[in-house]
């Protein structure tokens, strides 16, 4: 379980990883797996913000830019 939204903690032949995903108006949106759960995070902003669409992100725009 993550505290952010559109990640999920996943184990892959015993590593963990962060899997993004997440469904909007009955549509699956994935958008990668990731090392670690901030980065998969920004990219779930990223992602969020590239596509349009109307879903509330996990970190300040700002704070993307970093």
């Amino acid at each position: 379980m993550s505290k952010y939204k559109g990640v999920t903690k996943r184990r892959m032949s015993g590593r963990v990883i962060w899997y993004g995903s997440f469904i909007t108006n009955k549509v699956r949106h994935t958008f990668g797996v990731y090392d670690t759960e901030i980065e998969c995070a920004k990219a779930h902003d990223l992602y969020v913000l590239k596509k349009g669409i109307k879903r509330k992100t996990n970190f300040f725009k700002k704070k993307l830019v970093q």
